[in-house]
Formats: C-alpha cells, sequence, structure tokens
C-alpha cells in the first residue's frame, strides 16, 4: 500500500490488487471518505459497520465491470468496512484507490 500525498492533511492511499471471489470479502475503508474502485467484472458491494463480512444479493448494490467511486458513509465512534463478492463464476480483479 502506498500514501501518496495530495495537498494539506489529503492523501491517495493505493491498495495491493484484490481477487474477489464467491465467498463476501472485506476491505476496512474507516479512515477514508472516498473509495475508487477499477472492476474487471461484476460485484455486489456494501458498507457495513460489521468486522464480518457479508453480502445479500437480493438487495446489496450491483457495480458492473468498470470505474467507481464510491463516498464513505460515516457513522460516528463505527467502523467503516467495504464488503463485497463478485456476481458471476469467475474471479473479479478490483484494483482500489482509498482517500
Amino acid at each position: 500500500m502506498t500514501q501518496i500525498p495530495q495537498g494539506s492533511n489529503m492523501f491517495w492511499d493505493v491498495q495491493s490488487v484484490v481477487t474477489v471471489g464467491s465467498s463476501a470479502a472485506q476491505t476496512n475503508v474507516s479512515n477514508y471518505n472516498v473509495v475508487t474502485m477499477h472492476l474487471s467484472a461484476e460485484i455486489y458491494a456494501n458498507f457495513g459497520s460489521s468486522d464480518s463480512a457479508a453480502i445479500s444479493t437480493a438487495n446489496d448494490i450491483k457495480l458492473s465491470a468498470g470505474l467507481h467511486s464510491l463516498t464513505v458513509p460515516k457513522q460516528a465512534g463505527n467502523s467503516q468496512y467495504l464488503n463485497y463478492a463478485r456476481v458471476g463464476g469467475t474471479d473479479v480483479t478490483m484494483r482500489i484507490v482509498l482517500s
């Protein structure tokens, strides 16, 4: 992970490439405001305060392949996690930059 300064008190934090599989996984985004990601295929995604990854294929947002920027929701005193799982039968490559 590489932090790149972007002005006063701001930075980009480049994450290692993530392989998104069929089981729910997560990334801790508590210290960030925006998640920018590039996906090689569709994933289900949500934000949650639990450190146990969980996905609901019936209710969670489905993101298509390509570039996305999501605002991290904030709740006082709670950690925030980005939860994700692939939609199809093939693993998805996800590149993440946190800011």
